[in-house]
């Protein structure tokens, strides 16, 4: 950790030293015993310019964390660059190891790591935990084009399920494990994406009161989904998105089933 914000406490960032620098506050009545050299000001000045970038920076990060869909790269990449902004706005020039340290201990606090890989036979888990590296790649792209056009980070955040949800299918269905989806209504089995026009909208929202989720609905009965952002109008990300809003079987998976 860079600072405790109680004690107030820095690292000199001299080399092997072992001493730590208390901050006192201005308005103590106590007079000190020794007289602090200018050296020593200016280090106590940086360490808690050091810190006051670490402590908006961890608020930024803790309102907005990065998806565990992408993967731990690209998510510290973010973080930098959240940390790299805040610097250039505090009117102060951080040092690119100073930049570093602090988007470490950040990464740390956030615990930004690797999740494990999915078990299909573990009793609980996360279905991004059998997304790929390619999967999380494609990801990437189209959070990163959602963060930088403005567009929708739910439309991400409900692709990055659905293939996560198509990837622990298959993971289940390669392990031997027989797979069957539901299927309320007959008239929508093995339905194939050039059917979407025929769907009665009304009738598959009835498991939902979300305005969101309806609004996906009323685009999938056009044809399309997620139409502002082209990283996610792949084959694939239509594929497994429009399968798990109507409940079935994506269609690269119902051929080995």
């Amino acid at each position: 950790m860079i600072v405790s914000n109680e004690k107030l406490n820095i690292d000199t960032g001299k080399a092997n030293a072992k001493e730590q620098i208390s901050i006192t506050p201005s308005n103590s009545s106590k007079a000190p015993d020794t007289i602090t050299s200018n050296s020593d000001i200016g280090l106590s000045q940086k360490g808690q310019r050091l810190n006051s970038l670490y402590q908006r920076s961890l608020s930024v990060a803790k309102q907005t964390p990065s998806p565990v869909y992408i993967d731990t790269k690209k998510r510290v990449e973010l973080l930098a660059a959240s940390v790299n902004e805040i610097a250039a706005k505090s009117g102060y020039k951080y040092t690119p190891d100073e930049i570093k340290r602090v988007v470490d201990d950040i990464a740390v606090d956030m615990r930004i790591v690797d999740i494990p890989p999915g078990d299909v036979n573990a009793n609980s888990g996360s279905v991004y935990s059998f997304l790929n590296s390619d999967d999380k790649e494609k990801l990437a792209d189209a959070y990163q084009h959602a963060l930088d056009n403005n567009t929708s980070l739910e439309d991400v955040g409900i692709a990055a399920f659905s293939l996560g949800r198509a990837r622990y299918i298959e993971a289940k269905i390669n392990s031997g494990t027989a797979w069957a989806v539901h299927e309320p209504k007959a008239n929508t089995k093995n339905l194939g994406t050039d059917d979407t026009e025929a769907l009665d909208v009304k009738n598959l929202s009835t498991t939902t009161d979300s305005d969101y989720v309806k609004s996906l609905l009323q685009q999938l009965q056009k044809g399309q989904l997620f139409l502002t952002n082209p990283y996610l109008t792949t084959s694939l990300f239509q594929d497994v998105s429009s399968s798990m809003l109507l409940n079935q079987l994506p269609a690269f998976l119902r051929q080995i089933v």
